[in-house]
């Protein structure tokens, strides 16, 4: 075959490559949309927060989506296998190493936990058991091997730029109060017909000013935000070509709303740590190009001036909150400080059948007799409590003593047996058990005998209410790790390894006791107690190395090739996830689009070096022309 004939042949041969990438592209730009609604029975050795079915709309489909598309990756590199795909060098075999101790840590944790049902396919609501976090690696190491071309950059990119699309669409109108999920036709669109009774009982997720789209939780908008903002923004500033910058405006305009719209605190913060990166990186290119940068930081501004006057200054109305936490962490905490000098009751005590609640100078006691619930104080004396009965949602005992006027007691019927729903001030706080044996504090959800906790607690005294009860749920989750360091409690096992009975803590820090805490809100704290400090030092290595790594090939240059920018660009959408990660979990909603960006940033990056390498290896063996002072 002639020379010519070979071009001929070459040029017209089709390249199937892409059909590879069609995991990648439904992962990011269709699995983040599905919302569908579904009832998942829970075992009974398991109810926690619910009983019966549970519903769930925005994680169970998705994590199946996830899990078949998997089994669809497999089924692809079985067939199309290229070893000369694999990376191996010094950084990426660390990559290998760090991820595979990551996988067999989790399944480790997975087979051995104690709530291994959970732990294989997670909590309803959540679906983030071991199975899918192992989907997540999966991803990565897929989206690493396939990035051999920066020209296949685009099947990450395009599905992200529709996908922020369609979330600003659905954001602005759950900002205006309209969510197009409960019209009629969005709830029969996200809703099967087997189902149909429910959507009467569907109303609004949130209040007005809230954007979720369709991540579940305006917290997830922050951290989806956080990856996407400077994802784009670094395209539309530095990318050639007049449509591409276009395109990735309009992107960077739906991310900067979705941010704002969402409210997240979580997402500022990462999005504040990718500009920190973002400076380092481009120094002296910014020094270089300060002229150009002045009229984009103008633009920036007046967006941001802008979205503040348009909503009254509603869409920036957290941000005073977020320093005044930052500033908070910073000062030393107050070891007097006991919060129960803050909440109408200090504890709660169980003898002969009776029960005491104790209060600041004063106590009730409840027991049973023959005529029903006595209460006495601390004195033994008597407390008239009117026992009033209009049906079954008003029978209940109320006082005029101003001493006790705000704890009112609920009677309620639950499987045939009578309890005491206790509120203080409008506020339930807990249920007691009324029978024969008298008078006994239960879970409020399983009804079984519980006695309160006070659990141990490490650093945040004083400081429970900080970033919405994180430093609640932070002081209480240390104590844990240290309690089952290396394997800990297993894949979305949070909420049965948390200590759920300290009812006077979350009444203290949320307000109210009637909460389960379900998640530790930071990516960090999560790995460290489902699946033990090694899992997490693993995932270190794994992110601390693509950091390490990025850093060194594109810091404190003057010029980068495009190639090299949609490297940076990536690189900073994986900060932006890791910094919003100290105050977000992983949930299925991101997560994934977390870890396909990783991936192809792994990948990127390992071209770019490649390419430096090579450069580096001509010029040591070139000859210099002595008249042009060129290399020859």
């Amino acid at each position: 075959m002639s020379q010519k004939e070979q071009e001929v042949q070459g040029k017209y041969k089709f390249n199937f490559s892409w059909i590879t990438y069609i995991p990648i592209v439904i992962l990011l730009g269709i699995v983040p949309l599905i919302v569908r609604l579904v009832k998942t029975d829970i075992p009974a050795e398991y109810i926690l927060y619910v009983t019966g079915n549970n519903i769930d709309m925005f994680s169970q489909y998705k994590s199946s989506a996830i899990f078949a598309i998997v089994i669809v990756i497999g089924i692809i590199l079985f067939l199309t296998f290229n070893k000369s795909y694999m990376k191996w060098e010094k950084n990426t075999k660390i990559y290998y190493i760090a991820a595979s101790l990551f996988v067999i840590m989790t399944a480790f944790a997975m087979w051995l936990s104690p709530y291994k049902e959970v732990s294989v396919w997670g909590l309803p609501n959540r679906a983030e058991g071991g199975v899918m976090i192992i989907c997540y690696i999966i991803m990565m190491l897929y989206s690493f091997y396939l990035m051999n071309k920066s020209s296949d950059v685009k099947f990450v990119i395009v599905p992200l730029v529709f996908l922020v699309i369609v979330m600003t669409i659905l954001g602005i109108f759950q900002y205006k109060g309209e969510d197009l999920f409960f019209t009629e036709w969005g709830k029969k669109l996200i809703i099967p017909e087997h189902y149909a009774e429910d959507r009467a009982l569907l109303t609004n997720l949130y209040s007005d000013g809230n954007m979720y789209g369709t991540l579940f939780h305006y917290n997830y908008m922050g951290s989806f935000a956080a990856m996407m903002l400077p994802l784009f923004l670094t395209l539309t500033c530095f990318v050639k070509g007049m449509g591409k910058k276009a395109v990735f405006a309009v992107a960077t305009l739906g991310s900067a709303i979705l941010l704002f719209g969402s409210t997240s605190r979580a997402g500022l913060i990462g999005v504040a740590c990718s500009a920190v990166v973002f400076m380092i990186i481009f120094l002296k290119y910014l020094m270089k190009k300060w002229k150009v940068m002045i009229p984009l930081i103008i633009a920036g501004v007046a967006l941001v001036i802008g979205l503040d006057l348009a909503t009254n200054g509603a869409i920036f109305s957290r941000i005073p909150t977020l320093f005044r936490d930052m500033v908070a962490i910073i000062q030393p905490s107050d070891e007097s400080f006991d919060y129960r000098d803050h909440i109408p009751v200090r504890g709660i005590v169980h003898s002969e059948g009776q029960a005491t609640i104790e209060m600041n100078g004063q106590s009730l006691t409840l027991s049973m007799t023959d005529e029903g619930v006595r209460f006495e104080d601390q004195n033994g004396e008597q407390v008239i409590y009117i026992y009033f009965n209009m049906g079954a949602e008003q029978t209940r005992y109320f006082t005029q003593d101003k001493r006790f006027e705000p704890f009112m007691f609920h009677v309620r019927e639950v499987n045939g047996e009578n309890y005491l729903q206790m509120s203080y001030a409008g506020t339930s706080v807990c249920w007691f058990s009324i029978g024969e044996e008298g008078v006994h504090l239960v879970d409020q959800f399983t009804k079984e005998p519980m006695e309160l906790e006070e659990p141990a607690s490490i650093g945040f005294r004083g400081k429970e209410r900080l970033g919405s009860a994180r430093g609640y749920i932070w002081s209480r989750t240390l104590p844990l790790i240290k309690e089952s360091p290396l394997l800990g409690y297993g894949p979305d096992a949070f909420a049965f390894a948390f200590p759920q009975n300290d009812l006077l803590g979350k009444w203290y820090a949320y307000e109210t006791p009637s909460i389960t805490v379900d998640k530790p809100h930071n990516l960090y704290l999560q790995i460290a107690v489902n699946q033990g400090l090694i899992a997490l030092g693993a995932f270190l290595v794994l992110v601390g190395t693509y950091i390490v790594d990025a850093i060194k090939v594109y810091a404190f240059r003057r010029d980068y090739s495009s190639k090299e920018i949609v490297g940076i660009a990536l690189f900073l959408a994986v900060i932006g996830y890791l910094g919003a990660g100290i105050f977000n979990d992983s949930v299925v909603s991101v997560a994934p689009i977390f870890w396909i960006l990783l991936g192809t940033g792994m990948g990127i990056n390992y071209m770019v070096q490649k390419e430096q390498k090579d450069v580096k290896k001509k010029i040591e063996h070139a000859t210099i022309d002595m008249k042009s002072r060129k290399h020859v």
